[in-house]
């Protein structure tokens, strides 16, 4: 009931629904003290090495959490391709073309499992990603496409981050899929366990 609660986040999950987790757990833990900090996968595990994090939401391919750590699985969503509006592209490109634009696209470092499933599909369709620039953040990432610096793969929920000047294709089939997870380490503190127990009641809600 009293404590703190340190809590890290990539910036895909703030499109969806940690504002109302977060609000919802602050409401019934009113003596509990979130400290919240932005950060990629690559932060975060540094994070825990350190003992300075009690959790944290992550972003990874699907079933491919970091080893090691308890989680809960958020949920999985498709991979949307992130374009400037004046590309040129059509309402229904060939695959083909669009593997062949130039990529913007996030270092492996901060998520691998992420980045080898999007050269996997690359790969499966008989292309070589032409990477143009890469940037850790999605709204940087985002902001890019919209300089004409290429195109880029992006989790559906950051479809929320309109853009002036991007759209967001949905790929018909099996495009690439992401997961979010929310992990510690065990033993988790009690403050960690509640907040756990918290999501795991609002998603089965």
């Amino acid at each position: 009931e009293q404590g703190r609660l340190s809590l890290a986040f990539v910036s895909t999950v703030g499109y969806g629904e940690m504002p109302r987790w977060l609000r919802g757990f602050r409401e019934q833990h009113p003596g509990v003290a979130l400290n919240l900090l932005e950060a990629t996968l690559d932060v975060q595990q540094q994070g825990f090495e350190r003992g300075d994090l009690d959790a944290g939401f992550v972003i990874h391919a699907p079933d491919a959490v970091p080893p090691g750590f308890a989680r809960l699985s958020i949920g999985m969503e498709p991979m949307v391709l992130a374009h400037a509006e004046d590309w040129g592209l059509g309402r229904r490109p060939a695959l083909a073309r669009l593997l062949a634009e130039p990529l913007v696209v996030f270092p492996r470092e901060i998520a691998p499992s992420l980045f080898d499933a999007l050269l996997g599909f690359y790969r499966a369709h008989g292309a070589t990603p032409q990477i143009a620039q890469e940037a850790n953040q999605m709204q940087t990432i985002v902001n890019l496409v919209s300089a004409g610096m290429g195109v880029a793969w992006v989790p559906r929920s950051v479809c929320a981050l309109q853009r002036p000047g991007v759209r967001y294709l949905e790929l018909a089939g099996d495009p690439p899929q992401s997961e979010t997870s929310l992990i510690w380490k065990e033993p988790a503190a009690p403050v960690v366990s509640r907040f756990v127990d918290h999501v795991r009641a609002a998603l089965a809600s």
